[in-house]
């Protein structure tokens, strides 16, 4: 790859949305000419800052024989650039006294340094240049796809629970859309992967039109859009990226059993439901993330503290995927109790939950003061501030949901997940994973 040479300064153009709102969280967003997202979020409480760059690819931008693709580049992204070498990324870092890492999800890949608020430039140089200036190499590529077959057996094949919700996507989700195939991608294609399979990737979706700059700290907002228009100006904008419009297609009624060693059996059941993003009406997707809390609690209540009759309860749904999701109850049963017994103990709850729901209104009130106090505590945090910052920013949803969402819980009645429970927790419909476990030697 040509290297591209970095100009000291391009003028820049700033778009402020919903300034006047954001203002008051003293958050500065603009837009360069070349498309690159920047967001500065100052928070002077502690001298540090955390820099994100997200992208917006991930696992829901695959298909086989690729799956996994935007992992494995993540793990090159550390292998040298033509200014670094494999691995000096992390010492120059690490020498400043920073942390550093990345990650991987269904909707985006990101990378960020946390240091000390002197050593801003640093990490933006370091990080820009990676953009668009990373080297391939066949010798680093087989050393980290072994590392990343590791890693996939350690995550996935060594652990039961997760082989379920492998399997749990994959007979939800037509293999032709998002969420059918994991993060870190499927054994074979991780070991089948081209060099050239990473450069395209890479060539065409790490761009500054494809990827947003999050810095959350004690920084100078306007300092930190001089140097990114200093060391992201120069890159072009990529027109032929596409956002992928196609939604997650659904499939209903299917059901798998896994026999695996494992020391307890495990169940897994998932309802499609709208996301946060794809749901016609916001309020009903509220109303599904306050429907997982109130039933993860009122479950765990009944069937494990009250009957007795199931040793751990999860109830999950993710508000914030870029396409339509999943709603989750899993369960382990108690010793010598049938998944049969417990299945028909949570249509049970469920249906009481759609015909009384006044029954549910104490259990309401204290998951809305519990996600009240989560969401002031979290603040707190810079790392937790920059990945809503990033992540909203990425799917799409945009930075302002961000401080919309306790309002949101707090207006939701009872009656109103009796209607989303009624309407999407379809048991004829839903698809399951039954785990048996083979014992452990």
């Amino acid at each position: 790859m040509k290297k591209l040479i970095l100009l000291p300064f391009v003028l820049f153009q700033c778009v402020f949305a919903f300034a006047q709102d954001l203002n008051k969280y003293h958050i500065t967003q603009t837009t360069l000419d070349n498309g690159l997202k920047v967001v500065v979020k100052v928070d002077s409480r502690s001298p540090v800052f955390i820099s994100q760059l997200w992208y917006k690819i991930g696992a829901s931008d695959e298909r086989s024989p690729i799956t996994g693709v935007s992992h494995m580049l993540e793990h090159m992204m550390f292998k040298g650039t033509h200014d670094y070498k494999a691995g000096e990324f992390s010492r120059i870092i690490a020498r400043n006294g920073g942390d550093e890492n990345a990650f991987t999800s269904k909707d985006f890949t990101a990378y960020y340094q946390k240091m000390h608020k002197s050593k801003l430039e640093i990490a933006i140089k370091m990080e820009a240049d990676r953009m668009r200036n990373l080297t391939f190499s066949n010798a680093e590529l087989t050393k980290e796809r072994q590392v990343v077959i590791e890693e996939r057996r350690m995550r996935v094949e060594d652990k039961p629970n997760a082989k379920v919700y492998e399997n749990l996507r994959l007979i939800s989700f037509a293999d032709s859309g998002p969420y059918h195939a994991p993060v870190i991608g499927f054994k074979k294609d991780i070991e089948s992967y081209k060099l050239a399979d990473l450069r395209n990737w890479y060539e065409k979706y790490y761009a500054p039109n494809n990827a947003t700059l999050v810095v959350v700290g004690d920084v100078d907002a306007d300092e930190v859009i001089k140097l990114a228009a200093k060391y992201f100006s120069n890159y072009k904008y990529n027109h032929n990226i596409k956002d992928l419009k196609q939604k997650s297609i659904a499939l209903k009624g299917n059901s798998k059993v896994l026999k695996l060693k494992a020391e307890l059996p495990y169940y897994a059941m998932s309802f499609h439901v709208p996301s946060l993003l794809t749901s016609k009406n916001e309020d009903e997707a509220y109303q599904l993330e306050m429907l997982a809390y109130v039933l993860d609690n009122g479950l765990s209540k009944a069937l494990i503290r009250n009957q007795q009759i199931a040793s751990s309860i999860g109830v999950g749904y993710r508000l914030y995927d870029k396409f339509d999701t999943l709603f989750t109850i899993s369960f382990v049963p108690a010793q010598g109790v049938s998944n049969e017994t417990i299945l028909n103990e949570i249509k049970n709850q469920v249906t009481e939950l759609i015909d009384k729901p006044y029954l549910i209104q104490p259990e309401l009130k204290r998951t809305k003061a519990q996600l009240e106090a989560s969401f002031v505590y979290e603040q707190d945090r810079i790392s937790t501030q920059s990945y809503y910052l990033g992540m909203l920013e990425t799917v799409g949803l945009g930075i302002n949901k961000m401080f919309e969402y306790v309002d949101k819980m707090n207006l939701i009645a009872a009656n109103e997940l009796s209607i989303v429970a009624k309407k999407y927790l379809l048991f004829a419909d839903m698809n399951k994973v039954e785990l048996i476990p083979q014992g452990v030697k």
